[in-house]
């Protein structure tokens, strides 16, 4: 387990009020356990940034990863020292 660090921009800081969102993670966690994450530590999120419900991205939303953008991709994983944006697209990040 490690702390992982989201910074938050767009939307989900409107949202939120927050720069940054601190959550723990499995090393080698995958987006859905990073969304999963999140949800319980901003509820406030789930229906807007996050499909109502479930651990997915609403579909005007990004992950960041170290310089590379994930919307919904089974094959990434988070390791402790990524670094990771939740961008809005259409509000341009």
């Amino acid at each position: 387990m490690f702390n992982c660090t989201i910074e938050l921009y767009g939307i989900s800081r409107q949202i939120t009020t927050e720069r940054k969102v601190e959550v723990e993670l499995e090393d080698g966690a995958g987006l859905a356990e990073v969304i999963a994450a999140l949800r319980r530590k901003v509820p406030s999120l789930d229906g807007t940034v996050f499909q109502r419900g479930e651990d997915r991205l609403s579909e005007f939303y990004a992950f960041n990863i170290n310089g590379r953008f994930y919307i919904d991709d089974k094959d990434v994983r988070v390791y402790k020292g990524d670094r990771i944006a939740l961008l809005s697209l259409a509000a341009g990040g």
